[in-house]
């Protein structure tokens, strides 16, 4: 998965020609995951949530984006998947 500062070059490379060109960017944060979590009860270390950012970047499906919807999947159903272990928040 790569950081800001890969994205970044990678967009300046690819674009260079045309610094002014409109393009449409979104970006999923650990901090949101983080974020979500808490407001789910569920309490994260920034490396689970890197790791769940990591998977949900390689299996997700391009036709439907990354979404909220996709991050509470990951939260509630299918982080037993990842080397993680999600402790809810008491």
């Amino acid at each position: 998965m790569a950081t800001i500062g890969e994205e970044i070059k990678r967009l300046q490379s690819q674009y260079s020609a045309n610094l002014e060109e409109h393009v449409a960017v979104v970006v999923w944060s650990e901090d949101d995951v983080i974020g979500r979590a808490r407001e789910r009860g569920i309490t994260l270390t920034r490396q689970e949530a890197q790791g769940i950012i990591d998977a949900i970047h390689r299996r997700h499906s391009a036709t439907l984006g990354i979404t909220w919807d996709t991050i509470d999947c990951w939260l509630d159903n299918e982080a037993h998947i990842l080397p993680v272990k999600l402790i809810p928040v008491k």
